[in-house]
């Protein structure tokens, strides 16, 4: 199992004692029921974390000892064009918000991809209204690529704009 190490941040597989709180703690997309179907598919995904399997690899956020969220690098192996991944972060309590676990993570995570999982890309979305991620994006050298309108289902309203943004191979030996 793959375990990456920063000086603050340790990204490793869920332990089996830490699955139940995952699953609770874990975001689903906004509209999207999470039936007995996409709850064996999330389990599943958490029972194989720590390792690629055929179109993500998924870790667990420990900080301080303890979990505190998760990440995963998305890329389906028969997905165009090869070697382009997708970001997705989340810190479950405020409370670890604004301390760079975001930060450490995000970069633990994209240097592991140009590193060992041949990406020639790495990119992530976000909401135009989350700040905080932005500048995280931005300060890793992460360039800002343009607004996807109505692009996340949003329960109390219209679909929600992202915000893209990319780095390239080069992008990230250079920055």
């Amino acid at each position: 199992m793959t375990e990456l190490r920063g000086d603050n941040v340790l990204l490793r597989g869920f332990r089996t004692d830490e699955v139940d709180t995952a699953l609770e703690r874990m975001q689903t997309v906004p509209a999207v029921e999470l039936n007995e179907e996409a709850l064996r598919e999330r389990l599943e995904r958490l029972e194989r974390s720590g390792e690629r399997n055929g179109w993500e690899i998924m870790f667990a956020v420990e900080a301080d000892g303890r979990l505190v969220g998760d990440v995963q690098g998305r890329c389906p192996r028969l997905a165009m064009p090869p070697g382009v991944w997708e970001l997705g972060i989340e810190l479950w309590d405020e409370a670890d918000r604004g301390r760079g676990i975001g930060r450490e993570t995000v970069a633990l995570l994209s240097s592991h991809l140009f590193d060992d999982e041949d990406a020639i890309r790495v990119q992530a979305t976000t909401d135009v209204d989350n700040v905080a991620m932005r500048r995280v994006l931005e300060a890793l050298g992460f360039r800002f690529e343009g607004i996807l309108r109505g692009f996340m289902p949003d329960p109390a309203g219209p679909p929600r704009d992202y915000a893209m943004y990319g780095v390239t191979r080069s992008d990230w030996r250079v920055r």
